[in-house]
């Protein structure tokens, strides 16, 4: 079966989520050879660093595990996103599309089309919008208007295809509609929920996310409505199976984003999720890279959280079945 998005042709359906998988040339070149057909880069911003932010904490839970980071620690600069970008083109074969994703804190035109236009002048064929972070900005009519505009100067400005990335503030229906109705022809599916979990895991109000199953209804949700109005969809969140794979496609996704699946694992797991026929992994050393990070021994660590399964897991006999233990309900 053929699989593309915004006709650009893919070897399989899967795709890396814009995520610690792909905001590294390191591990962009992982996703490579673990068989992801494409890969969504760390989102980049027009903006300069104040130093005010705080880094990355990483808390697993029964159904999945909760990510809490600033702005500044997950947003790359535009000058940083750009170079990840013109070194992973040089380092990943062709036949994985990498696709930039960009952001902003408005909906000002003028804040996203530089940008925009910086990535499209370096070859990117298609962008995804992360509209994540304008999720602080009242959805009333003239937000919506806003959005409208910046679509439309987006469309017309640019040689390059563009992917709106959704998330739960947008109603649907809504806000596939208003797509249609501004000529975008793919969107990319369903970024992070937000919540104030259990103050005593030491989390930050307002930056903590949600990740795992509880997720995947939501995704689905959405995936209908942007069926309904004939878009292109790149459908994830909450994928936790093969199983669960298989039912965004049957329900008309063009194709697949993950990362958590792999965050949890390693490398190697991308194959868990692919048909048979399509896998493509080399198994190579490279895959037991640290999915979250570069960390080599003898450097500064941030002590996220994140590697504790992981560093637990590569001592354990049976790697899966202690994954199992720590994530409960998400296997």
């Amino acid at each position: 079966m053929p699989y593309s998005l915004s006709n650009i042709k893919m070897k399989n359906y899967l795709t890396a989520s814009s995520s610690p998988l792909t905001e590294s040339v390191e591990r962009l070149r992982c996703c490579y050879e673990a068989g992801f057909s494409s890969a969504i880069l760390k989102s980049a911003a027009a903006y300069v660093r104040a130093g005010t932010g705080h880094g990355r904490k990483v808390v697993y839970t029964e159904d999945g595990y909760y990510a809490d980071a600033s702005f500044e620690r997950e947003i790359l600069t535009l000058e940083e996103g750009i170079a990840l970008y013109k070194t992973a083109l040089d380092v990943c074969p062709s036949d994985m599309l990498l696709i930039p994703s960009v952001s902003a804190s408005s909906l000002a035109p003028e804040e996203w089309l530089q940008s925009c236009k910086q990535f499209a002048s370096c070859g990117a064929a298609l962008l995804q919008l992360d509209f994540f972070y304008l999720g602080t900005l009242s959805h009333d009519s003239t937000f919506f208007e806003k959005l409208r505009q910046l679509l439309t100067v987006l469309g017309s400005n640019l040689d390059c295809s563009i992917m709106p990335k959704l998330n739960l503030n947008f109603e649907p229906n809504q806000i596939c509609k208003l797509l249609q109705e501004c000529g975008v022809k793919t969107v990319s599916l369903l970024d992070s929920m937000r919540e104030d979990p259990d103050r005593d895991l030491g989390l930050h109000k307002g930056t903590t996310s949600y990740f795992g199953n509880r997720q995947l209804p939501w995704t689905i949700e959405y995936l209908k409505a942007a069926k309904r109005c004939g878009l292109e969809t790149c459908a994830g969140g909450g994928v936790v199976s093969k199983k669960d794979v298989d039912t965004l496609l049957s329900l008309g996704a063009d194709m697949v984003q993950t990362a958590s699946y792999v965050l949890c694992r390693d490398f190697t797991a991308v194959q868990d999720l692919l048909e048979p026929t399509l896998w493509s992994c080399s198994h190579s050393e490279i895959l037991k890279h640290n999915p979250w990070c570069d960390y080599k021994d003898g450097e500064p660590c941030e002590k996220c959280g994140a590697c504790a399964l992981h560093k637990t897991s590569m001592q354990a006999t049976n790697a899966e079945s202690l994954i199992s233990a720590c994530m409960g309900g998400l296997l």
